[in-house]
């Protein structure tokens, strides 16, 4: 298969993940979900423009994922160091100013980013774009305007506006056909527009080494030189970049076509598979003999269950919209974590358990369970050693 961004044919070998859990995010009702609920997964990297891709997926299944079981939505305050990066990085480089009159999210989600900005920004028309139905109406409830929608070229000609700043955070690794979603942004951008991306960052991934970005609804993971690479064929040059203490690339492109070289190629040499099974193999360890809890209800946690085999007592989340949702294909009910921290403590059990942070907001949840006044063993093995 050719590299989906450059089209370059040689390409080799990255990752492979046996036996890894289609649907990455709790449901309220698991029972009329067909099999299969876990497949191999395989990426590639191409050797010209450093781009990671998985060779064979379902668009099918990705699709329904996406527009009925993605994402629940959560409170404010919950996830919130990822948005914060993205506003500091819109602060920072002043790409809203006095001009900027209209506002586009690709992909809103509940529209968490979008009423911050517009907390900060009130003199601007908001707009957002989302095809997941529970989360497009939370969004509304924060009374932005949402099209219930997947971004195409037929919805982006039926909006009645341009827009000033075209952003999407956490969609381009799971856009199917670069070309239809590109086409798309033409339709609604102008001659000064600014868009910006966010995406997991392949050349983090692999200096950390880290695997969190590597699951069945990321069919790419972006180095800069791909994601650079990719919008310079539709007319988007790169203006400012960074790369969050998360792991997420976020870059700003303009018109405005300037002269500069493609950053460089992250070299791999087989340092992420060698991460994998040296951490699959020390929280293994970590775990024997303990009685351990996961916090964290999402890919963190799923990703850890599919590669280490690994049985909490429960699994336990700090967004209440996920209590008693299940995860498909594995026998956990989720459990409200502040209730059941609380309890814990109040019992004098928490001193004989572990927590498990199956999440990248491992911070956060270290600073609450601190808090809540948690006497017990904490583990985050997403945090960077």
């Amino acid at each position: 298969m050719n590299c989906p961004v450059c089209n370059y044919k040689k390409n080799t070998l990255l990752l492979k993940l046996n036996n890894f859990p289609i649907y990455q995010h709790p449901m309220s009702d698991t029972s009329n979900i067909p099999l299969p609920h876990a497949i191999d997964i395989e990426y590639s990297i191409c050797k010209q423009c450093a781009h990671a891709f998985q060779l064979n997926y379902n668009k099918d299944i990705l699709e329904a994922i996406y527009k009925h079981h993605y994402y629940t939505p959560s409170p404010e305050n919950i996830g919130a160091s990822f948005r914060h990066d993205f506003i500091k990085f819109i602060n920072k480089n002043n790409i809203i100013d006095e001009k900027t009159l209209n506002i586009l999210e690709i992909g809103c989600s509940s529209g968490e980013v979008l009423a911050e900005i517009k907390s900060i920004y009130s003199n601007v028309e908001y707009h957002g774009i989302e095809p997941n139905e529970e989360t497009a109406i939370a969004a509304e409830k924060k009374e932005l305007i949402v099209e219930k929608a997947f971004f195409t070229e037929k919805i982006a000609s039926s909006l009645c506006f341009q827009s000033d700043l075209i952003y999407s955070r956490h969609v381009i690794e799971h856009i199917f056909d670069f070309k239809g979603f590109f086409k798309a942004i033409a339709k609604i951008r102008h001659s000064t527009s600014t868009l910006i991306l966010e995406t997991p960052s392949l050349d983090w991934s692999i200096t950390q080494p880290s695997t969190q970005a590597f699951h069945v609804e990321h069919i790419h993971v972006f180095s800069e030189r791909s994601l650079v690479t990719l919008a310079n064929q539709f007319g988007w040059f790169k203006d400012k970049s960074t790369v969050t203490a998360s792991g997420n690339l976020i870059i700003s492109f303009t018109n405005k076509e300037q002269k500069s070289l493609l950053p460089l190629a992250p070299s791999d040499n087989g340092k992420l598979k060698q991460k994998i099974d040296n951490d699959i193999q020390a929280l293994k360890s970590y775990c024997k003999d303990k009685e351990f809890i996961f916090w964290g209800a999402g890919t963190g946690a799923v990703t850890i269950l599919a590669l280490t085999g690994l049985k909490p007592l429960f699994v336990i989340d700090g967004n209440p919209n996920k209590t008693g949702k299940r995860f498909c294909g594995l026998n956990y009910t989720i459990k409200y974590s502040i209730d059941t921290i609380n309890d814990l403590i109040n019992k004098d059990l928490d001193k004989k358990l572990t927590i498990i942070i199956s999440s990248s907001f491992h911070d956060e949840i270290k600073h609450e369970l601190a808090s809540l006044g948690w006497r017990g063993n904490i583990h985050a093995p997403y945090a960077l050693k």
